[in-house]
């Protein structure tokens, strides 16, 4: 082939490559909006492709079914969520204390919306819903309370094995109800007062000697 065809070849594959990219992003990003406003059963590929002005034939072209594009916005969920708290473990100076480590990561988690929407929220419902997204969810679990272990350990925490994976447990669960709260916070005419809560609560339920 020559070069000249060849560099034109290679534009015409890149505009088709960024064009695509395009469509699976418009394809995740109303899908979110969809489950900021119903729940994950009343959501269909139709519905999506209308609300994003495409053909169904356009949806399939990229997922197969709903569930496919459940999965793959939970992964970069997923990953922005573990990417988030590894930046903030990495930046956090160990001798501002665990409470100002938790407001920190308490903040960053809660007001970025790539992260804590409530399309998220409905989205992490609806993982239950096959056995490749429960899976995934899993997954995130996993690594969540592996650095929720880290942390009590940080900060001098002496806590059994059998012991820090039951606290990690519960702690997360505690936090994943905060998050929830943040971002319905916006819309309570007590917005800040629940954040406020939301600290507190964090707070007392990461002091290991207040909760013995």
């Amino acid at each position: 082939m020559p070069e000249a065809d060849a560099k034109t070849e290679s534009r015409r594959r890149s505009a088709q490559q960024q064009r695509s990219k395009a469509k699976v992003e418009l394809i995740l990003e109303t899908t979110l909006t969809l489950l900021s406003h119903h729940s994950a059963d009343r959501i269909t590929t139709n519905s999506i492709a209308k609300h994003a002005g495409i053909s169904i034939g356009t949806v399939y072209q990229y997922f197969s079914s709903k569930e496919e594009i459940f999965f793959q916005l939970y992964q970069q969920w997923l990953q922005h969520t573990i990417a988030t708290m590894d930046r903030v473990d990495a930046e956090f100076v160990d001798e501002l204390g665990y409470e100002s480590y938790l407001d920190t990561l308490f903040y960053e988690l809660s007001v970025d919306q790539k992260i804590n929407s409530t399309g998220h929220w409905q989205l992490r419902r609806a993982m239950a819903s096959s056995k490749e997204l429960s899976e995934l969810e899993l997954e995130h679990s996993q690594r969540v309370l592996k650095r929720l272990i880290a942390f009590q350990e940080r900060f001098g925490r002496k806590i059994e094995p059998g012991e820090a994976t039951a606290l990690a447990h519960f702690q997360n669960q505690v936090s994943i109800a905060c998050l929830a709260a943040a971002a319905m916070a916006s819309k309570l005419e007590a917005g800040e007062t629940a954040l406020q809560w939301c600290r507190k609560t964090l707070h007392f339920i990461f002091d290991v000697d207040k909760l013995r």
